[in-house]
């Protein structure tokens, strides 16, 4: 009897937090975009302002507002740096006059807007809100 319960139990649990293992950050375009595929060199060079174009592109980034899940973890997983890391990265950056950071949107909402609009645009979500009208180009 025991044994039954701690199996439902055990399924239940998966179920349950199974979806959220695999959800994650990923970065997206225009579905309108001749961009295909980023590798992860290349979404870190973009993200670090060392790549401005991708297969001939312009591309520019964008980075969704400080303080989210989101933009935490996309930088953990994707740049290997924390977003403290990165407000240093780019405060230096800034200081020495050798780069930008990728422009923050207020939201979400307005990134999604700003990718769909414009091809150059390149923005990460998590990729279960991926809405119509974009593609996916890297996923880690």
């Amino acid at each position: 009897m025991k044994k039954g319960l701690l199996a439902s139990f055990l399924i239940a649990v998966g179920v349950l937090f199974g979806g959220v293992a695999l959800a994650g950050p990923v970065v997206v375009v225009s579905a309108d975009s001749t961009i295909g595929t980023l590798s992860k060199s290349q979404v870190r060079q973009l993200f670090n302002g060392q790549l401005r174009r991708v297969s001939g592109v312009a591309v520019k980034p964008l980075d969704l507002p400080g303080g989210g899940a989101t933009r935490d973890d996309f930088y953990r997983q994707v740049i290997g740096k924390s977003a403290e890391q990165m407000k240093s990265y780019w405060a230096r950056m800034i200081f020495t006059g050798r780069g930008m950071p990728p422009r923050e949107v207020s939201s979400e909402r307005e990134l999604g807007m700003l990718v769909i609009s414009d091809p150059a645009f390149v923005g990460y979500l998590e990729e279960t809100r991926v809405p119509s009208g974009m593609k996916v180009v890297y996923r880690p």
